[in-house]
């Protein structure tokens, strides 16, 4: 009778576990609808979940190396302008270290690119431009000496070949645009946005995938007027997927193995 009573109650213990177990995961549901990390505000259920577009990115090309460098603001993220992506803020990139393959060999008029990598920050006070890619500077989109808090720092990946990791070219209108990968390293974001979930078709998994145009062009001269880089405008978007709150998934997991562990040592 002492076996069965006990049982018993190991069952309703069981039984409680599992509908507090339902009603937190049933609030969690209702209250992540929204994620927000370090003021950047998006909806994880949009259709295309984590979709941001860069209205104004500013980029040089190096003519002695061809290395690609740049700047430039996000802004909209899931269809949301600037005011809600970052109500109070402003979400700022810095990109460089692509530098032309020299492994990788282009079986067209596009130029392959190995290295690479992004920075994002937010900026608590801003002051990058939204609409004139010509009136961002590396000072108004950057770390601003570490005041601004790195939101998601990424790696180029690769896309093709050994080393591929940002394929330039011209797209039908006659304007160079490019298309690349990243995989995130760190940053603020790093644990909602490092999913792995992006299939590409060298049979590798990626975080981020990005796309850009150039429509606007110039030339910046060095000593004697001799060209040194070439500058342009233009824009981006790029695609990712997300995980809502990942820190609170994990406390809650960790939490559920802690009581099956309790329920099963009370049973031993």
């Amino acid at each position: 009778m002492f076996n069965v009573l006990t049982e018993g109650k190991r069952m309703n213990i069981v039984k409680k576990a599992l509908a507090i177990a339902a009603m937190v995961l049933a609030s969690f549901s209702a209250s992540a609808s929204l994620i927000n990390v370090g003021g950047v505000v998006w909806d994880p259920d949009h259709a295309s979940d984590l979709s941001g577009v860069s209205g104004v990115i500013y980029q040089e090309i190096d003519l002695g190396t061809g290395a690609l460098s740049g700047y430039g603001r996000v802004t909209s993220l899931n269809g949301e302008g600037s005011a809600s992506l970052c109500p109070s803020c402003e979400l700022t990139f810095h990109f460089g270290g692509y530098t032309p393959s020299l492994v990788d060999s282009a079986l067209s008029a596009d130029t392959e690119y190995a290295g690479g990598w992004m920075k994002f920050w937010v900026d608590d006070s801003p002051d990058a431009p939204e609409f004139d890619a010509l009136d961002l500077t590396a000072l108004n989109t950057g770390s601003d000496g570490g005041n601004n808090a790195l939101w998601l720092e990424l790696a180029g990946h690769t896309i093709g070949g050994t080393e591929t990791t940002f394929v330039g070219g011209t797209n039908l209108a006659g304007f160079p645009d490019g298309f690349g990968a990243l995989d995130v390293v760190g940053g603020l974001a790093m644990g909602n946005i490092d999913t792995d979930s992006i299939f590409l078709p060298n049979q590798t998994i990626t975080d981020i995938v990005f796309g850009s145009t150039f429509t606007n062009f110039g030339v910046i001269l060095g000593v004697d007027d001799v060209p040194m880089k070439l500058w342009g405008t233009g824009s981006a978007d790029f695609q990712g997927q997300s995980i809502p709150e990942p820190a609170t998934l994990g406390i809650f997991g960790l939490a559920l193995i802690a009581l099956a562990f309790g329920v099963r040592n009370r049973k031993a």
